[in-house]
């Protein structure tokens, strides 16, 4: 039986708990949670004590008198002690009767993962958030064996966006309206729906307010100095997650995507950054990003992806169902 209690420590000692698990992601640390508490979740952080072998950041909000709990990212540890001392530690401290757990697990899927959850009541969710797939950049290898990995088509893309552009930049003295003016055009062009398929201007400032230690943004400019392109990740450790991404319809003409997004790539590797997660995609309903981001070079993966419970049992298929019609978890 595993043992689960409230974390006590400071934001940097959670951090730094968290980034001694192999599958630590950036979306339970603790800037994540603050920036998740900006939009009126409550953050709660356990850890397994018996054997130190998990740690959860959860964020809860109470939705028609169910508490609905929400693990992004996590947890970090073995997923065998997801027993129902997890649940009974979250309903004890929420005081609640009605508890709905989601977690969305950003571990490469196993055989042994998939039923250890199953083996304590857990499901595999059935309106889901993402697809569970990625596409994981490796940046081991020098940059030149890297730039014969892309694709022909990439490659030859990069080389017109170098002739096209001047040379991206880190951006470092951003701010929250310079970025949202980017995905402004973006969105007008492309005919998206604004706080939809881009972030609100809300979410980005919240995103730069409490993750600027952890993010690295980059710049294309054109020859008067304005956005063409603007890239950036979220690092954690030795790993780094792909956060924003937007082109002006000017940038779009002169491929400045390319070079900006190999500018990212370079810089995080200069800062020991080992893995480029390009951060979901959807080879069907959005095969063009999927052909951007795979064209890289990078490697598809498949995540353990989401799963969830309930207590008492009715809770998992009701919430799960009116959940799907929710998107801002």
């Amino acid at each position: 039986m595993s043992k689960w209690i409230v974390w006590t420590g400071t934001d940097v000692q959670w951090d730094e708990q968290l980034l001694k698990f192999p599958n630590a992601c950036v979306y339970q640390s603790s800037s994540w949670g603050d920036h998740r508490a900006d939009f009126g979740w409550s953050v709660t952080r356990l850890v397994e004590s018996s054997q130190n072998s998990g740690c959860a950041q959860i964020l809860t909000k109470r939705v028609f008198g169910t508490t609905v709990a929400w693990v992004p990212g996590g947890p970090a540890g073995d997923f065998n002690k997801l027993d129902k001392t997890f649940n009974q530690q979250i309903l004890k401290l929420t005081q609640s009767r009605r508890l709905y757990i989601r977690i969305n697990s950003l571990e490469m899927m196993s055989q042994k993962s998939q039923q250890q959850l199953k083996s304590n009541n857990w499901a595999s969710a059935n309106n889901k958030f993402s697809t569970g797939m990625s596409l994981n950049y490796s940046l081991l290898a020098p940059q030149a064996t890297r730039r014969e990995s892309l694709s022909s088509n990439w490659g030859r893309n990069l080389r017109r966006g170098e002739t096209r552009n001047t040379d991206p930049y880190i951006w470092s003295n951003y701010t929250a309206q310079e970025i949202a003016d980017v995905y402004t055009q973006l969105s007008e062009y492309k005919d998206l729906a604004p706080d939809v398929d881009t972030p609100s201007f809300e979410t980005i400032s919240s995103l730069i307010n409490n993750c600027r230690e952890y993010l690295l943004l980059i710049r294309c400019d054109d020859e008067q100095g304005n956005p063409l392109a603007i890239r950036g990740a979220l690092r954690f450790g030795a790993k780094a997650w792909d956060i924003f991404a937007a082109v002006t319809p000017q940038g779009r003409k002169q491929y400045s995507s390319y070079p900006t997004l190999w500018k990212l790539f370079n810089s995080c590797a200069d800062k020991k950054i080992s893995n480029y997660d390009l951060s979901g995609v959807d080879p069907v309903k959005n095969k063009g990003v999927y052909d951007f981001k795979h064209g890289t070079g990078a490697t598809e993966i498949n995540y353990l992806g989401e799963w969830d419970c309930g207590t008492p049992f009715f809770v998992r298929p009701l919430v799960g169902r009116l959940i799907g019609y929710r998107r801002n978890l």
